[in-house]
């Protein structure tokens, strides 16, 4: 047997390559850049980008599944570089799985498309996909889950896996850009700080992918979406400040009012729209919703369709990302060490 995976090369694609190479299946790849780690680990890796007919064919063809994973994760105002990643790429690997086909397919969602802005507490999948959103990620990751689910057939079964602030070792996005800020003093907290969220570590999120290629042979999880988190939320305020303590850096206390931070995020995003769309503007609306508003959810559907149990627990990944930052500020210092 031999899958596709899609963004192979990113922070959960080589977590569910390293889980498909245990059970002994073989691996194929697709990124825009080259990844001599993959390849050193005996992927087949095509350098290419999905967005072209004719690479997520050739990435395609000969597989027996697809792990489609690849996304941009930027925070910047270019719409068209989301829309061709996340809505035309879908559209070229689905339509690639059909001319092939492909009888399976697992799509990396996320619970922002159903974040509507305000606070979500226990939501589950009955909560439909926003129409309005702030930020064109979840924009057009949503039209993207939607053409997944939407093309669940008998000879192409798929499902969406909703994986939450993804962290643990080796995270490029979310735990970097925070211990930056706070670097630098430039992290405060917004609103009161008392919100509630879901994170969920890697090795989590990749487990629970395999889970849904194995329900996708019972039917259960066919034409179905599933919100994947840890065993309960965290406060995400007291969780970023616990480690930044551990990592003898100072803690946050700082606060500025949300309807401040909405207004600022809103006029960064028109003069960054405007004329500097590629850059990451300091705050957005969408980043000021999330770091104040409750966003966590259920994962009953999870447990009882697909048998998902995270498998690393809230206490075991905090103590082993701490250690491992602590590692790389001792080998680069504190100042210096460049997250990117």
């Amino acid at each position: 047997m031999k899958v596709l995976v899609t963004g192979g090369g990113g922070f959960l694609g080589c977590h569910i390559i390293e889980l498909l190479q245990k059970r002994g299946i073989s691996v194929r790849a697709i990124g825009r850049k080259k990844q001599p780690v993959l390849e050193s680990r005996e992927v087949e890796f095509f350098r290419g980008d999905i967005s072209f007919k004719d690479d997520a064919d050739r990435a395609v063809h000969g597989v027996d599944g697809v792990f489609h994973v690849a996304g941009r994760t930027r925070i910047d105002m270019n719409y068209q570089a989301y829309y061709n990643t996340h809505v035309v790429g879908t559209q070229n690997i689905i339509r690639a799985c059909k001319h092939f086909g492909v009888p399976k397919l697992v799509f990396t969602s996320t619970p922002a498309v159903v974040f509507n802005g305000q606070d979500l507490s226990g939501a589950d999948e009955s909560l439909p996909c926003q129409t309005h959103y702030h930020w064109y990620y979840t924009q057009t990751k949503a039209l993207a889950e939607q053409y997944v689910l939407e093309h669940n057939s008998p000879e192409l079964r798929t499902v969406a896996i909703r994986p939450h602030l993804l962290l643990g070792t080796g995270d490029p996005h979310l735990m970097p850009k925070i211990l930056q800020r706070a670097q630098k003093g430039n992290l405060k907290i917004i609103g009161e700080g008392n919100n509630q969220v879901d994170i969920t570590f890697v090795s989590n999120a990749a487990h629970a992918h395999i889970l849904a290629w194995d329900a996708l042979e019972t039917g259960k999880a066919c034409g179905k979406a599933y919100f994947i988190g840890q065993e309960k939320p965290i406060v995400l305020w007291e969780f970023i400040n616990y480690i930044l303590s551990k990592l003898n850096l100072p803690i946050v206390e700082k606060k500025v009012d949300f309807h401040k931070a909405y207004r600022w995020g809103s006029l960064m995003e028109i003069i960054y729209k405007r004329f500097h769309p590629n850059g990451i503007p300091p705050m957005t609306r969408a980043l000021a919703v999330a770091l104040s508003k409750d966003h966590y959810f259920s994962h009953e559907h999870a447990h009882k369709d697909l048998g998902y149990i995270p498998q690393m627990t809230i206490e075991m990944g905090l103590n082993r990302l701490i250690e491992t930052l602590r590692l790389q500020m001792k080998i680069f210092g504190k100042r210096n060490y460049s997250w990117e």
